[in-house]
């Protein structure tokens, strides 16, 4: 009995947090957006900057929401080396749909490749169209659209994998990322994601799914930056191939220890 009530309360918590999340973030959109338009002066940079600023700062508030609330846990080793981070590619194993959200609150001025068809999500629609960088746009327009976030200062969050793991399945590290790496000629920093299974998160699970027996438990480890200096005289499709099975291997490693470890 008492098994399954906190699993009726784990799913309860679930629901309040992404219902939290997709309310907040149409009142960010609707209103905090146009009143930040006016601070900046209407003028397009200054408003990104503040808004950018205004983001991590609300995903801190929803990271700690949801560790309250004992739907996660979050623990970070090396967080230091994220807090003052600029003109970076931090990448990332994607395990579960809340990594997107931790990473933003970890690091600042961030910004991000996302989904195209997010644009008709009514809750962020507005968000992603004022901040970040859709993929349904030519690679190449990507390419200098990243650049040009990151010579401002910008860190650039982006999943090797293009989309969640799919459990049991070997991780698929597409070349973007290095690719964006290379062409910006910003290092890149590699977050592993660890922890407990991602029930209910993963990709293709249930809604209605939870871990059986504890809340979402997330063990983060910076890892130490990956220079893009030694591809720079190689050719593209190379120098990304190198680079690309360079962060996988990195990252891969920290899977095999953890699992290792537990």
């Amino acid at each position: 009995m008492k098994q399954r009530i906190r699993y009726v309360w784990h799913i309860i918590v679930k629901l309040f947090s992404f219902a939290f999340f997709g309310s907040c973030s149409l009142l960010l959109a609707l209103i905090l957006f146009p009143i930040m338009h006016i601070m900046a002066g209407f003028s397009e940079k200054k408003f990104k900057v503040l808004a950018r600023k205004f983001n991590h700062f609300y995903f801190k508030l929803f990271v700690r929401v949801m560790i309250s609330i004992h739907c996660i846990s979050v623990n970070v080793e090396n967080r230091d080396a994220l807090s003052q981070i600029k003109s970076k590619v931090v990448i990332a194993n994607h395990p579960s749909i809340l990594d997107v959200v931790i990473l933003f609150s970890l690091v600042p001025n961030a910004d991000c490749i996302v989904k195209g068809d997010l644009i008709n999500n009514k809750f962020i629609s507005l968000i992603v169209r004022n901040l970040y960088i859709p993929n349904n746009i030519p690679f190449e327009n990507q390419l200098e659209q990243a650049k040009n976030s990151m010579d401002e200062g910008n860190n650039l969050i982006i999943f090797p994998e293009g989309t969640r793991s799919r459990p049991g399945e070997p991780w698929e590290f597409k070349k973007g990322a290095a690719r964006f790496a290379l062409y910006s000629q910003n290092d890149v920093i590699p977050v592993y994601f660890g922890g407990n299974e991602k029930i209910g998160i993963r990709k293709h699970d249930k809604m209605l799914q939870y871990h059986p027996t504890e809340r979402y438990r997330y063990n983060l480890k910076v890892l130490a930056p990956i220079s893009v200096d030694e591809y720079k005289d190689l050719p593209i499709t190379k120098s990304a191939s190198l680079l690309t099975k360079k962060m996988k291997d990195i990252l891969e490693q920290e899977h095999h220890q953890e699992a290792i470890l537990s």
